[in-house]
This record gives C-alpha cells, structure tokens and sequence, in this order.
C-alpha cells in the first residue's frame, strides 16, 4: 500500500500547510500577463471607437445641446433624457452607462475571430437608438477586423438612448460617416418601438422620427404588418451578398421578433441549434430568419451581464481607458514549474504520511504503523 498507518503529529501537519503555502506563494510569483490574442487589432478598434465617442460629444456641444453629468457622470453625450417624444419605452439606466465602452470593440473583434469569419465577409446588424455608443462600437469593431458591415436602423430609443429628437442614431450615424470614422450608412431606417412604427406614441412623435431619417437623407421602412417589415429589411440587407454572420444590438421588434424571442435569446454568441426553441413563435423576426440559415448570431442585449462575462466595468463613473481588462491582457502559469511543484508535494504528503519525516518532527512511526 502507498500509505501506512502512522497518526500525524501537529507538527507534521504544520509543515504540510507551511510547505503547501510556499508552493501557493511560488505560484502567484511566477504569473505573468501577456497581451491576449489579436491585441493589436483590438486596440485599433477600441482606439478608433473612442475618436468617434469624442466626435459626437463635441457634435452635441456645437449643436447647442447640453451634457448633465449628472445623468452623464463620463459626459460621454451618448444619454439622452429619461422621457422625450421620441422615447419608445423604458431603459436600463446601468446598462445604457455600461454601454459606454470603446472596448465594447475589442470584444466584437474577438467574437468575430472565435466564429471564424473572414476578412472580406459581409456581416448583417441591426441596431436601435437605445445604445448608440455600442451601435458605433459595433460597426467600428467589424470594420477593424476586416468584414463588411450591412446594417439597418430603427431610430427611435428607449430611455437614456439617442431620445433628443434634435440629435438621434440618424444624426450621429451621419456626423460618423461625414468624418470618415465609419465607412457605411444605415441600408434602410425605421421608426422602431411597437410594430417598429412606433405604434402607441403619438403621430407627432412619429413624425419627429421621420424627419430625423428624412434629414440624414437614409430610406424609411414604415410598412405594416411586421412580418412584412421584417421581410422588406431582410432584403436591403442581402442585396450586396450573403451575411455570414447576424449582429443584434438593443431590443428591436423587427431583429427579435417576439418578446419570448428576447427571452430565450442568450446575451453574446447563439448557436443555429437554438432555431427550434424559437421557430414557432407567430413573427420570424431577423434573428430567426438567419438561425433558420444556420448561421449565429451575436445578440447586443442584457448589456450588465455581457459585460461582467467579459470583465468589462459596470456603470463606469469615468470613460474607461482603452486596452484595459482581460480582452487585451491574460494571465499566464509557467505549466512546467506548476506541474514539478505539484508533483513533489504529492510526493511529500506520501512520505509524510508514511512517517519518513516523523523522527524530524519527534514522531517516529509506531511498531504497530510498520505492519
């Protein structure tokens, strides 16, 4: 047998724990952090992202609206108001702050990466108003990593979005475009929140909305029922090619579909074998029409708890930095010195447990222990 019967004694103990937490220190010495893979790209696209944050708060300071920091604690420009004619339901405040991120593009680059699309691929969006800062991270994020973005809009945002009818997504998309910090605009743009026409709200809003995406010269969808809608944009979005990929960002009716979609819909990347789960519901929304593909989709949505999973900060007080945090930096082990440390301390809790070390420590094993 391995182990003999020989009864430790305190001190025998003592230096199994001693020397177990001389191994422990070792290890947390040797740790190193390296760069993650693709770091260099990543700190591209988060830099980039973070040139266009500071272009649309100096587009908002030039066009005379203010910045409560307050409200705005980073004085991003990216919140908006609680309530205005143009909000289309109710938001999360944390996750609009948490949004507020030009890492939110590293993470794309790295998501793109681990799906293994290629450069050149065409990769399909929509977003809303609700999160404009992450919109612009995402389309900077696919752009950086070598892929087309397609995307369409619906403009309208829930609370703390892009919900100042004088500065919406669709001013903010042009003033990016303009500036040559993105290189595409939205195929085609629609009201957004119920029905994606803005049902509920009244025609006033409405129009608030229409003459936002009449001014930045994009095309309006506003067709009725919303299956038909969704087909329309389905078709804007694959008329230059075949979409490899689907991006959801915020809550959009037309990308989701149904609430129950919303639901079942897990936040970060979703696999085709989730198609079932959603297949019956009565509105095959953009998220369903490419599942059905076979293809995945990344999902923008439950932002606080995307962001933890990825070690990005929550409600961030200040702008965060960019290149901070496990997206661009990893710890690593020396596997060769963890295995030997590991070894010989099984090695040693064996002899000592078998008593080679008992006369050290006053406890030499016992006739009876020897048998």
């Amino acid at each position: 047998m391995i182990f003999r019967k020989h009864r430790l004694s305190t001190g025998e103990i003592l230096f199994l724990g001693i020397l177990g937490g001389m191994f422990i220190f070792i290890s947390r010495i040797s740790l190193t952090v390296r760069e993650a893979p693709l770091y260099d790209l990543k700190m591209k696209a988060a830099s980039r992202t973070l040139e266009a944050y500071r272009l649309i708060k100096a587009e908002r300071l030039k066009r005379g609206i203010p910045i409560d920091p307050v409200d705005d604690p980073m004085e991003s420009g990216f919140i908006g108001y609680k309530d205005s004619p143009i909000t289309t339901s109710g938001g999360n405040y944390d996750a609009k702050l948490t949004s507020i991120n030009p890492n939110w593009a590293a993470l794309v680059v790295q998501m793109l990466r681990e799906l293994g699309v290629k450069e050149g691929d065409t990769v399909a969006l929509h977003m809303t108003g609700s999160f404009p800062a992450l919109d612009v991270a995402v389309i900077i994020g696919v752009e950086e990593y070598g892929a087309v973005p397609v995307w369409g809009s619906s403009i309208g945002s829930s609370s703390w979005g892009a919900n100042i009818p004088e500065f919406t997504w669709a001013d903010m998309e042009k003033v990016l475009y303009d500036r040559g910090l993105i290189h595409g605009r939205s195929v085609v743009a629609s009201i957004g929140g119920n029905n994606d026409v803005g049902a509920g709200l009244p025609d006033s809003s409405r129009e608030l909305i229409r003459e936002a995406i009449r001014r930045n010269g994009l095309k309006l969808l506003e067709v009725l029922p919303l299956q038909a809608a969704v087909d329309s944009e389905y078709r804007y979005l694959t008329a230059g090619g075949e979409p490899v990929l689907y991006i959801n960002i915020g809550g959009g009716v037309i990308s989701l579909g149904t609430v129950e979609v919303k639901r079942i819909l897990r936040e970060g990347i979703n696999g085709p074998s989730i198609y079932p789960m959603i297949m019956d519901e009565p509105v095959e929304g953009l998220v369903a029409r490419f599942l059905k593909q076979g293809k995945y989709v990344i999902n923008f949505l439950e932002i606080v708890r995307l962001a933890r999973r990825y070690g990005l900060p929550v409600s961030p007080a200040s702008m965060p930095e960019v290149g901070t945090g496990p997206l661009f930096y990893q710890p690593r082990y020396p596997v060769v010195l963890h295995v030997f440390l590991l070894v010989v301390y099984i090695v040693i809790i064996i002899l000592t447990l078998n008593g080679v070390f008992g006369k050290v420590f006053g406890n030499p094993p016992r006739k009876e222990e020897m048998l």
